[in-house]
């Protein structure tokens, strides 16, 4: 080995361990980071066009910038995490009540005296088995939501002072960002060892996605959310915010959609006999709650994402499991990341034959 190929060797050992040193440093702040970047991501167009309206200093249009994202943001997502919360310890409360009176079992056997459901059953053979499996999964799907809630609350009060210091250092990171945001982004695509023109298709594809994900699909199911929530209160029918909530994230995933929340619901209205809200939920959930997927995102997104469908459902479903609600937005970044990468290699080592 050459004194130069060692001293390469040494400078590659010594930038990877000074990189993974920094990775483990800033690790403890990664949900700031991530969420102050998605933030930044999602209102930088409007950022610049408060630059350009107000022509102030960066740094004040940066801070006024910020301080808009804050009051628009935190006050709404703390108010529907308190009532989502609240209403996740209502649902268990409530379907405990149900079960223990007997009206779950009086609906199952409404639902039995349906002809259709009876040529079922006769080829079942084993119904009693079945409601009280069907008893079990209420409770225990209720008690999971309610627990769930139970412990956000109390992991809330615990950690209360991580809480405020992770929103305090997410707004802070936003306002360097938005300050700094395209000489970092400069930086990051100076320092890529690629090709320039691997460099640009990657970059551009990154970007593409996450401007369909984050602009594109939260807009959307912001917009179902409050949809459902508002069909959901004006026909009365109980934790109107919570199946909102509910309905916010069912939209994320790709093929569920929100007819995952509002769909069983019309069964379930139907078969407690009120038969008049289970249609007018079933019309206004067909055209106007899943509707809305279907106008506002190739108006938001377009054809920005051209990820396989159902390899967008399981890497979100994945990425879910993985990292929470983060991967909502990091798997499709993966995923375009992969297929920018197996293009480049198609293109460089397996050319086309003439």
């Amino acid at each position: 080995m050459t004194r130069d190929q060692l001293i390469s060797l040494f400078f590659i050992a010594l930038m990877l361990f000074a990189v993974y040193e920094i990775f483990r440093i800033f690790s403890v702040f990664y949900r700031a980071i991530f969420w102050g970047g998605i933030l930044a991501f999602a209102f930088y167009p409007i950022y610049q066009k408060v630059k350009q309206a107000i022509k102030a200093r960066e740094v004040v249009s940066a801070a006024l910038m910020t301080i808009f994202v804050f009051l628009i943001v935190v006050p709404p997502v703390a108010f529907m995490l308190a009532s989502m919360t609240a209403q996740a310890i209502e649902l268990y409360q409530s379907a405990s009540t149900y079960v223990r009176e007997g009206h779950l079992e009086k609906l199952i056997e409404q639902i039995r005296s349906v002809s259709f459901v009876q040529s079922i059953e006769a080829r079942m053979g084993a119904w009693e088995p079945l409601k009280q499996n069907i008893a079990e999964w209420v409770l225990n799907t209720a008690r999971a939501v309610g627990v769930f809630g139970t412990v956000q609350v109390g992991t809330l009060t615990r950690n209360f002072f991580f809480v405020v210091l992770n929103l305090f250092l997410t707004f802070v990171l936003l306002f360097v960002f938005l300050l700094d945001g395209e000489e970092i982004y400069r930086f990051i695509y100076k320092i890529a060892p690629l090709e320039e023109r691997n460099k640009k298709f990657i970059f551009r594809q990154i970007n593409e996605t996450f401007a369909a994900v984050i602009r594109g699909q939260l807009l959307t199911s912001l917009t179902q959310a409050v949809l459902a929530g508002v069909i959901f209160w004006m026909l009365g029918l109980p934790i109107p915010i919570f199946f909102a909530g509910a309905t916010f994230i069912a939209t994320m995933i790709p093929v569920v959609g929100a007819s995952f929340v509002w769909f069983p619901y019309v069964f379930y209205l139907a078969a407690s006999g009120e038969y008049v809200k289970a249609v007018i939920l079933l019309i206004l959930g067909t055209l106007v709650i899943s509707l809305a997927d279907n106008i506002l995102k190739p108006a938001l997104i377009g054809k920005k994402t051209k990820l396989p469908y159902f390899l967008l459902f399981f890497g979100v479903m994945g990425g879910i499991k993985i990292y929470g609600l983060m991967g909502i937005f990091i798997a499709p970044v993966v995923l375009s990341l992969f297929f920018a990468l197996i293009t480049i290699y198609q293109q460089k080592y397996m050319p086309s034959e003439t």
